[in-house]
């Protein structure tokens, strides 16, 4: 018998939104939280050698972390739309809708 449990990551459920925190005069740090949660989910950190591209990268990185629930439920609605026309009057989606649960899977833990 395999005793072995199979453990599945969860994410903190959205909205998530980001924050710039200054601490110093050169330190700049992003934070991402969930509503009402004071846990770090990510952080960028452009220190001394920080250039201003370096700072609007981090930046543009928090902005699409803090949008990945957003982006995790339009994914999961979009597999519903494909499997819904995927055959209907001869449309083939078997590509769109496989590559939409690859990404699903890696979301949810698997290797997609």
């Amino acid at each position: 018998m395999n005793d072995t449990i199979e453990k599945h990551a969860t994410h903190t459920p959205g909205p998530w939104h980001y924050s710039e925190v200054i601490r110093g005069r050169d330190q700049y740090y992003r934070q991402i939280r969930a509503d009402f949660k004071i846990a770090e989910v990510h952080a960028c950190h452009s220190g001394v050698a920080g250039t201003k591209k370096g700072r609007a990268e981090d930046e543009a990185n928090a902005r699409l972390i803090a949008a990945a629930p957003a982006m995790y439920e339009m994914c999961k609605l979009f597999e519903e739309c494909v499997e819904n026309i995927d055959g209907l009057e001869d449309h083939d989606a078997s590509y769109e809708l496989a590559k939409v649960r690859e990404v699903l899977a890696k979301v949810d833990g698997g290797e997609g």
